[in-house]
């Protein structure tokens, strides 16, 4: 490798002094120099200003010598033969504007001056930071991209250079820059005037390929707002079931599990703030409103050391950040909810502000049938459903180094359902006489929850090649479950109540963090892109329960507070890595991350290597490979099997250790023309410490001692196949995996299959440009069916110590999720409307949601029904299959202005 640089170094040199043949000699340009007791450098730098070149040379080499002076109209040549007379220095043209000075005794290592550019790419129309662009050295492998707020670094020898800034989605725009001196320049792109498209192959392979390298993809939201939407509603989290490695349940109730994981596994992050619930009706929808998200990206191995605290994936959201040119809004109206949006500027091209917000109609629908449903059953009441999303976000734009901005979340949903019903009953007494009974039966169910998310960020730029992201955090999840329920019996005709009995339930649980993070991110030279930072988050876990019956005359006569102290933690984090780019066509990102946590006088800590290397084999082949260990202080503890909000967060103590996890892949790209680009991984994932309940404990006592600790086994093989041809855009993705779990008290200590253990995962998506104003779209999904577990026995035992001891039924299951339910498949279409008039610009949308109506089971419910056998009732059970979401046709409109 040292021979090859030489080399290649030899070959450099050797261009840049046969270069001045074939240009003006600067040597010959003619000078004025006043200098009095003045240093060498001084000296040189006054002279080329005045020649108007670059004198390029290391501040190192240089004598120290004090010079008194004048001369006047000298050719620079003579200047530089007076300024270096009795020193070891010597000189050469590079090229018509840069002249490097060296020692005389490395003749052909002369020092090159280098400089860096560095600023921000941002929106034309509306400021707006562009994340992941490309800043490319045309006729070179130079170039950087943008971090997450739109800073680019680029260090490169002095002189002249010709820099390409591009994005998708817009026009590239080229400059040629006179790099004399470290220089800031902020770049802004039009986008172009094409309507939206999915972007399936990026502008540089070989940048996809070094994406892919962590199995890694950048959603971008324009494809997501273009694809197929249940209700119309587009959806980013949807949108990830359609990548390989992401498994849901049914219709997407069960939140994402990523190779094997489960949803409490998943680093979510809204502007760098972790959220820990992502879900509005199970999971049907997320709590992203596309209106307001900028970028997203998803880690699914491979994690940069930058990123910790969770075991399976990272989604990385960005939200607006506000038009700072003009003010501009949105509205958007479709089946199940409504949006609304205002931007625009606060100081033109200083500040911004950026509001948003969703509300869902689906209580409009849903209480109307309802209370006609419950009429048919004799009942007063109804049940309803809603939820509502607000974004906001304010930036300020303090001087070129500083910006400040605010971001705020908030969403929430809101379940009820009660009801009322009274029956008169008229027995015989024993003298014959008839007797009327009133029977009165009433409930209440209650079920909430919400996410408060803040931060506080402050950019700085240190110098051309330091920057720093500072952030306050806050986030807080609540979740509320009430019900009540009583039943009365009474005599008619003297209101005497024989029976009576009430029971109320309440349960509260939540999560509250509050953190600091600094980042940094050190460009020192194009090979080497270093990132490093420290945080720290202080957590607060507030699991509880009361439970209160009466079954007497309104005295109670039993009260049970359980699990209702908080409990604070903190958790803290340093980390270092390099992306160093060691040739052309290998790079490396190598990192530690080092975390600890404290909690109740227990602590724990933790060493997190990660490491990921690039290969391009070929031009149009290229191998990549990770490898990443990580830890995670927090737990998701379950009692269902569909997501529900009452899952409880739980953190790491004394009796529970945190859980941990290391990975490995190995995959290739391959890109045979513009058109195509195929990625296939093979991974193999291993997690220890795992939590799950124990079979037959009571989820809401005492959580501690009702757990067991197991581990899960989680290896597969993913593939992803982009194509591009003329108006006809798509991809398609499988995953073959295996994915199992061992528990200590979960079916008698054996392995068994995970429940989003499916074998075989398979997505297609296409998208067709009939024209300028119409696209179709349209997704395919076809999935093996979860594992799951049925009773095969029923018996019955008797309780020892009772008497008379009555019979207990009791079901056998047999091994856990010994049985798969039936094959996942659907079918989505859409078909999208663009159209402008004046300023305005109108997008309409219709859609269908499992266009061949295929019923996929939710879960199957064991049900009694009773025959007539012989004149007799016999109870028989059955097994009944519960699905969502039939066929579902869908309208959307919006408007832009």
């Amino acid at each position: 490798m040292t021979g090859m640089k030489k080399l290649l170094f030899s070959i450099t040199c050797a261009f840049y002094w046969i270069a001045p043949a074939f240009a003006q000699d600067p040597l010959e340009q003619k000078v004025n120099l006043v200098l009095k007791n003045a240093t060498l450098e001084e000296a040189l730098y006054q002279l080329s200003g005045q020649a108007g070149i670059t004198l390029s040379f290391s501040n190192d080499i240089l004598p120290k010598k004090n010079i008194t002076l004048r001369l006047r109209r000298y050719r620079l040549s003579e200047a530089l033969n007076i300024l270096l007379r009795d020193t070891p220095l010597r000189y050469r043209a590079i090229n018509s504007s840069i002249v490097a000075l060296y020692k005389i005794d490395t003749p052909k290592t002369p020092a090159i001056l280098r400089f860096t550019l560095s600023g921000f790419l941002e929106d034309a129309q509306s400021g707006e930071p562009l994340i992941g662009a490309n800043v490319y050295v045309e006729g070179s492998q130079r170039g950087a991209i943008t971090n997450e707020y739109g800073f680019f670094s680029l260090t490169l020898p002095a002189g002249e250079a010709d820099i390409q800034f591009s994005y998708t989605g817009y026009e590239s725009q080229n400059q040629r820059i006179a790099l004399q001196s470290n220089q800031q320049l902020n770049i802004a792109l039009k986008g172009l005037v094409a309507l939206p498209e999915v972007v399936v192959v990026a502008n540089d392979s070989s940048e996809k390929a070094r994406r892919l390298a962590w199995s890694d993809e950048i959603l971008s939201i324009a494809e997501v707002q273009t694809l197929p939407a249940l209700g119309g509603e587009s959806d980013l989290i949807r949108t990830t079931h359609l990548l390989p490695g992401v498994q849901t349940g049914t219709d997407g109730v069960g939140g994402i599990h990523v190779r094997g994981g489960n949803p409490g596994q998943n680093l979510i992050l809204i502007d760098g703030v972790p959220v820990y619930n992502i879900s509005h009706a199970a999971g049907v929808f997320s709590i992203f409103n596309t209106s307001a998200v900028r970028s997203a990206r998803l880690v699914k191995g491979g994690f940069p050391a930058r990123y910790g605290g969770m075991l399976s994936s990272v989604l990385d959201v960005r939200t607006k950040e506000g038009n700072k040119k003009h003010l501009a809004g949105a509205a958007e109206v479709g089946a199940l909810s409504g949006r609304l949006s205002l931007e625009g500027p606060i100081e033109k091209d200083k500040s911004s502000f950026f509001i948003s917000g969703r509300w869902s109609f689906l209580d409009w629908y849903i209480r109307p049938i309802s209370e006609q449903q419950k009429r048919a059953r004799r009942e007063q009441g109804s049940n309803g459903y809603n939820f509502y999303d607000l974004n906001a976000k304010l930036n300020f734009t303090l001087s070129d180094a500083d910006r400040i901005y605010l971001s705020y979340y908030q969403g929430s949903d809101e379940y009820d359902n009660y009801g009322r019903r009274s029956d008169r009953l008229t027995l015989q007494t024993q003298d014959g006489e008839s007797e009327d009974y009133l029977f009165d039966q009433s409930y209440s169910e209650g079920l909430d929850w919400g996410n408060k998310v803040a931060a506080l960020r402050w950019n700085h730029v240190f110098s051309s090649r330091l920057f720093a992201n500072t952030t306050l955090t806050y986030s807080n999840l609540s979740v509320g479950v009430n019900y009540a329920a009583s039943d009365s019996l009474r005599i008619a005709s003297n209101n005497q109540v024989l029976f009576r009995s009430f029971d109320f339930g309440r349960y509260r649980s939540g999560i509250e963090d509050v953190g600091a993070k600094i980042d940094f991110d050190l460009i020192p030279s194009t090979r080497h892109y270093f990132r490093f930072g420290m945080g720290v988050t202080r957590h607060q876990f507030r699991p509880g329960v009361l439970f209160y019956n009466d079954s007497a005359s309104g005295i109670p006569d039993s009260a049970e507070t359980t699990g209702n102290t908080a409990i604070d933690a903190t958790e803290y984090a340093f980390y270092l890595e390099d992306e160093y780019n060691i040739s052309n066509r290998f790079m490396l990102n190598a990192g530690l991350r080092i975390a600890g946590f404290s909690v109740r006088n227990r602590n724990y800590h933790s060493a997190e290597p990660r490491l990921s290397v690039y290969w391009q084999a070929l031009s149009k082949l290229s191998f990549k490979s990770s490898f990443s260990f990580s830890k995670q202080y927090l737990h998701l503890l379950s009692n269902s099997d569909i997501g529900l909000p009452t899952d409880l967060w739980a953190p790491a103590t004394a009796r529970v250790k945190p859980q941990s996890a290391w990975q490995t892949e190995l995959g290739f790209d391959y890109v045979p023309n513009q058109h195509i680009n195929l990625s296939v991984e093979g991974y193999y994932k291993k997690m220890e410490n795992l939590l799950s309940f124990s079979e037959g404990a009571f989820f809401l006592n005492d959580w501690e001692r009702n757990v067991t600790v197991g581990e899960g086994l989680s290896y597969g093989l993913e593939a992803l196949l982009n194509w591009r041809y003329g108006k006809t855009k798509g991809w398609i993705s499988y995953s073959l995996s295996w994915t199992d779990r061992q528990f200590e008290k979960v079916n008698l200590g054996q392995r068994y299959p995970f429940k989003f253990d499916r074998r075989h995962d398979l997505k297609i998506v296409l998208t067709h440009r009939l024209n300028s104003w119409c696209e179709l779209s349209a997704d395919w999904v076809y999935s093996s069916g979860f594992a799951y577990s049925l009773p095969l026995l029923q018996y019955r035992i008797e309780i020892p110590g009772v008497i008379p001891p009555p019979p207990v039924e009791v079901l056998d299951y047999g091994s856990k999720n010994k049985y798969r339910m039936p094959y996942y498949h659907r079918l989505d279409i859409g078909v999208n409307f663009y159209y402008r008039t004046g300023k305005l610009e109108h997008t309409a949308n219709v859609g269908v949601y499992n266009l061949y109506d295929r019923r996929n089971p939710l879960y199957y419910s064991l049900r009694t029904k009773y025959i007539n056998e012989n004149n007799d009732l016999r109870p028989v059970k059955e097994f009944v299959q519960v699905w969502l979401i039939p066929i579902l046709p869908s309208v959307n409109y919006s408007i832009k202005f």
